[in-house]
C-alpha cells in the first residue's frame, strides 16, 4: 500500500499537530517555563519522532535527517538555549531542501515520485517538469530556512512565532497552489 494511503495513527497525528503548532507552543511555553525546559521538551519530542520513525521505517534514509536535527538541537541547547529552540524551523527547512536536493542528484526526484504515484507513467516533458518543480522546492526551502534563521537570530519572539507559525505555512500553501495552477496550464497547453 502506498505510504500516502496508510491509515493515520493517533500518535502520528499528534506528532504532526505538535510540529505544526511548534512556534506557538514555544511562545506560550516560554511564558511558564525556562528556555532550558522548553529546549529539553523539544529534544524529548525529537527523540520520540526518531524512535517511532526508526520502528516503522527501519531502512529509510529520513532516519538520518531526524538524527541530524536532534544532534543539532542538542548541541545548540548546550551553547544557547533560545537559539536551540528557535533553530528547529531552520533545521526542518534545511532538511527538506537536503531531501529534495539529494533526489536531484540520485534520481528520481521527489516530485517525479509523487507524480508517478498519482499519474502512472510519465512522458519526457513531464519528467523535465517534475525535475524543475523539485528544483523550485529546493530553492523555496533554502529561502525559507534563511528567513527563519534571520528571525531566530535577530527578531523578537513574537515576530519569530508569526513567521514560523503562520507566514511560512502560508508561503508553502502559495507554493503548492501556484504549482498546481502552473501544472494545469502546462497540461492544457500540451493537450491543445
Amino acid at each position: 500500500m502506498p505510504s500516502w494511503r496508510r491509515k493515520t495513527r493517533p500518535l502520528d497525528l499528534l506528532l504532526v499537530l505538535i510540529s505544526i503548532a511548534y512556534p506557538f507552543i514555544v511562545y506560550f511555553g516560554l511564558m511558564k517555563f525556562s528556555p532550558l525546559v522548553v529546549g529539553l521538551a523539544l529534544v524529548a519530542f525529537l527523540i520520540l519522532r526518531l524512535l517511532l520513525h526508526r520502528r516503522r521505517h527501519p531502512r529509510k534514509s529520513e532516519f538520518w535527517i531526524y538524527l541530524a536535527v536532534l544532534g543539532a538541537v542538542a548541541a545548540l541547547l548546550a551553547i544557547n538555549e533560545m537559539l536551540a529552540i528557535k533553530a528547529y524551523p531552520v533545521l526542518i527547512s534545511l532538511s527538506f531542501a537536503a531531501v529534495f536536493g539529494y533526489s536531484l542528484i540520485y534520481p528520481p526526484p521527489i516530485i517525479e515520485r509523487i507524480a508517478r504515484m498519482m499519474e502512472g507513467e510519465l512522458d519526457p516533458q513531464a519528467l523535465c517538469y517534475t525535475r524543475h518543480v523539485t528544483e523550485a522546492w529546493v530553492i523555496f526551502f533554502l529561502v525559507n530556512a534563511s528567513i527563519s534563521l534571520w528571525t531566530a537570530l535577530y527578531a523578537d519572539l513574537a515576530t519569530w512565532t508569526l513567521y514560523n507559525g503562520f507566514i511560512s505555512y502560508l508561503l508553502i500553501g502559495l507554493m503548492f497552489g501556484g504549482e498546481y495552477l502552473l501544472r494545469r496550464l502546462v497540461k492544457r497547453k500540451k493537450v491543445s
